[in-house]
């Protein structure tokens, strides 16, 4: 009897635990001017209860351009405030406490330990933030001759036709495709092509993948284009998940750092081939309409959008969430921040590596957006640190061709997506 009444309690406790939230209110917009002091509220509240339990110790984090400047305790209702003195970001991270000023934990269905937290952010006078590095006098004479390396390759490709998703059953094939490249690696994807398309009659969208290693994706999307997705790493599509592990574990283990020592080696100048040779093959789909290519990504997949958009003037629209490979040398701006992933080197925390800050501004999508021509539609999480926010400002303020950035102050790197770009899309796609 007394175990089945601690078991019922236990599971009253979790049920609660479960429906506890932090709901943080903001008495400003996410954009502030220099100086302006805001304040966070947090509030717990249960379930879709809109009134707060007060009461309750809530620990608080400040963090500014990604670096922890002040912390502390408040009780559930009260609120802290803080400006800057210069633009940039402020984030705060609030925690609730137990009743003994440790962080409250609970475990859920799966068994897992969590916590009861929540973020936000604001920027301050984003619309001023500039690059922390210099580019290179030679940027655009480096990626010119990779691209005639690029180029005295064939473009070859070989295609093994596979079952398509099943929205695109009946309307579309579907191929695993390989694309020979410089570098090392095909372009390795899945590429699906409606029906009965007639030549020069279809928009092309090429999608690329965040970090990780994994297969291409069937597309699923309808209206008639050719659809494109590249996995990052030119390797086979299509295996068991534990062969991809494998993979992560092994032979691209923490690739994003490899040869990051020169401009040559870096691992992501063979990435970029294969997003160049990408854009070459779908170009030379008989089906194509030599109009509309669209390129989109996430993360790191929005990096390589980036890329695309400026290494190939073709490109019509690029759509990019929280994108990677961005404000490289964030860390020796003036007052510094935290650069964009994957973080080649931090003035903030050690002396940096002199060869990777040679190497960090060839593969700065800031300085890609010079080239860039095509529409960009961007987004970033005030919550986000590991693609900070300050540092894709700093690209849209480069960005001389239309352009939009959606803000939201408290997504973080897996619920910040553009939303905008989807009107432009379907135009685009269905004109």
């Amino acid at each position: 009897m007394t175990r089945f009444v601690f078991l019922l309690l236990f599971l009253a406790v979790h049920v609660l635990a479960e429906n506890y939230k932090l709901s943080i209110k903001c008495d400003r917009n996410w954009k502030l001017k220099i100086n302006e002091p805001v304040q966070f509220s947090v509030y717990l509240v249960q379930g879709n209860s809109q009134h707060g339990i007060k009461g309750k110790k809530i620990s608080y984090i400040i963090n500014v351009d990604g670096l922890k400047k002040d912390s502390g305790t408040l009780f559930s209702g009260d609120s802290v405030k803080y400006s800057l003195p210069h633009p940039g970001w402020i984030n705060v991270q609030f925690t609730l406490l137990d009743d003994t000023g440790n962080v409250f934990e609970y475990k859920d269905k799966s068994g897992k330990k969590k916590t009861v937290s929540a973020g936000i952010g604001v920027l301050v006078e984003p619309e001023k933030l500039r690059p922390g590095m210099e580019k290179p006098d030679d940027f655009d004479a480096f990626w010119d001759q990779q691209r005639k390396i690029l180029d005295k390759v064939p473009l070859k490709a070989k295609l093994t036709e596979v079952e398509p998703s099943p929205q695109q059953k009946g309307r579309f094939r579907c191929y695993d495709v390989q694309v020979d490249c410089a570098g090392g690696m095909p372009v390795s994807g899945y590429l699906c092509v409606p029906r009965n398309a007639k030549n020069k009659s279809l928009p092309a969208v090429v999608s690329f993948h965040g970090a990780g290693v994994r297969s291409s994706i069937k597309s699923i999307a309808l209206p008639p284009a050719l659809y494109l997705d590249v996995n990052s790493h030119g390797i086979p599509n299509g295996k068991t998940p534990q062969y991809y592990s494998s993979l992560a574990k092994k032979e691209l283990r923490s690739y994003w750092n490899r040869g990051a020592g020169d401009r040559e080696t870096f691992y992501f100048r063979g990435m970029f081939f294969r997003v160049m040779r990408a854009l070459d093959y779908i170009k030379s789909r008989p089906e194509w309409n030599g109009k509309v290519l669209i390129v989109q990504g996430m993360s790191m997949g929005g990096a390589q959008a980036l890329a695309a958009a400026g290494l190939d003037p073709q490109v019509t629209l690029c759509v990019v969430s929280v994108p990677a490979l961005m404000d490289h040398g964030g860390s020796l701006a003036k007052p510094p921040r935290k650069p964009g992933w994957p973080t080649l080197f931090d003035a903030r925390r050690r002396k940096p590596d002199p060869r990777r800050m040679k190497t960090a501004p060839y593969y700065d999508n800031v300085f890609f957006a010079d080239r860039i021509r095509a529409d960009v539609y961007l987004s970033a999480g005030l919550n986000d640190f590991i693609c900070c926010p300050t540092s894709i400002y700093v690209l849209y303020n480069r960005l001389k061709t239309k352009k939009s950035i959606e803000i939201y102050p408290a997504g973080n790197h897996y619920t910040s997506f553009s939303k905008l770009w989807k009107d432009r899309y379907n135009k685009l796609l269905n004109p």
